[in-house]
């Protein structure tokens, strides 16, 4: 199982990641909606060529037309890419625009498994979804609201029929990835706000809290595939 830390900003959160033994690394680039964590995609250039062999640089954006998330891409030379919010034919316009060894990972959102439906048709162009099981669409990420609760039975239902990789967020911490990994069973894990220290000015990764979501989740992935 792939597990990623999204949201690093510098390099004290770059080593971080590195040394809580992440898969991948999300970088923010391309702000539409509330957030703290964007980066310029030169910044996201300079901290991917620092990382070591075997763990993979994704350009995390909210943009939404072809061109100008080629262009990110391009200045950034990371060529792994989270879309949020794009429509189908942009992603085939993108697909069309990337090299071949490009990979693209769409974010959806689940309200009801009938709305994943329309997923069939740009299954041919992506890589893999990453399903966010908690927060409702795209300009809800990050709030807080007590009405929210996690939709892993759906979750689970999803990844058992979806032809391509499946990566599972939204709301993901240490203390629940190993009841989300268990229930769901997915190709990946992805995390961001949950591991970050809010308790400071400036919010930033907390050591023991993405030591401890990798450790878990990757406890509870082997636990079941004794």
């Amino acid at each position: 199982m792939q597990i990623k830390i999204c949201g690093i900003q510098n390099e004290h959160e770059l080593q971080t990641a590195i040394d809580a033994g992440a898969d991948a690394v999300g970088f923010l680039v391309g702000q539409l909606h509330r957030s703290k964590t964007f980066i310029l995609a030169s910044t996201a250039s300079r901290l991917a060529q620092q990382l070591p062999p075997y763990i993979t640089p994704v350009i995390v954006t909210h943009l939404v037309e072809a061109e100008e998330i080629e262009e990110i891409m391009t200045r950034a030379n990371i060529y792994s890419v989270q879309l949020h919010g794009v429509a189908n034919e942009e992603i085939f316009k993108l697909r069309d625009l990337l090299p071949a060894h490009a990979k693209i990972i769409v974010a959806e959102y689940i309200k009801n498994l009938n709305d994943l439906l329309r997923l069939e048709e740009i299954y041919p162009a992506i890589n893999a979804i990453m399903l966010d099981c908690y927060n409702k669409e795209v300009a809800l990420i990050g709030q807080q609201n007590e009405n929210k609760t996690y939709n892993w039975r759906d979750a689970a239902e999803f990844v058992s029929q979806c032809p391509v990789p499946v990566i599972i967020g939204g709301g993901i911490s240490a203390e629940n990835v190993a009841e989300a990994v268990k229930q769901i069973m997915p190709y990946g894990i992805d995390a961001c706000s949950r591991l970050k220290d809010k308790d400071k000015e400036t919010e930033t990764c907390d050591q023991q809290k993405c030591s401890n979501y990798v450790k878990n989740a990757k406890l509870a992935f082997l636990s079941e595939n004794k």
